[in-house]
């Protein structure tokens, strides 16, 4: 069975273009969603299996940073593999690994190629 990544992102144009890239090049199968609490209740059911998150950092409702501190709350989530992408060039990773830290950070415009290398390295 492929791996699942949830991709939660309002922009639709770049939502699909990262899903078809992982399905494509990595093999995973990915939902895509513009609403964060979306992929919270996605992530809260036992049933849907996760393997990580690409996530906007500006978006309804929620942020990136606090979406991933939400699913990292959940116990079977608290590893979560996280990418966010953003057009804000003032985000950083910060000093350190916290909750809400995503593993990478890429700023638009960004390398759909590059993006699926860290992806599939984080997948492993």
């Amino acid at each position: 069975m492929a791996k699942l990544v949830v991709i939660v992102e309002d922009t639709e144009s770049v939502a699909s273009s990262l899903a078809l890239a992982f399905e494509n090049t990595l093999g995973v199968k990915a939902i895509t969603t513009d609403d964060p609490r979306a992929a919270l209740r996605l992530f809260r059911d036992p049933e849907t299996p996760v393997a990580a998150l690409v996530t906007d950092l500006n978006l309804p409702h929620l942020d990136g940073f606090e979406l991933i501190r939400e699913i990292r709350k959940l116990a079977r989530y608290n590893n979560l593999p996280a990418i966010m992408i953003t057009a804000d060039a003032r985000t950083s990773l910060g000093n350190g690994p916290a909750p809400s830290t995503p593993n990478a950070i890429f700023r638009k415009p960004f390398s759909l190629r590059e993006v699926c290398r860290v992806l599939e390295e984080l997948l492993k």
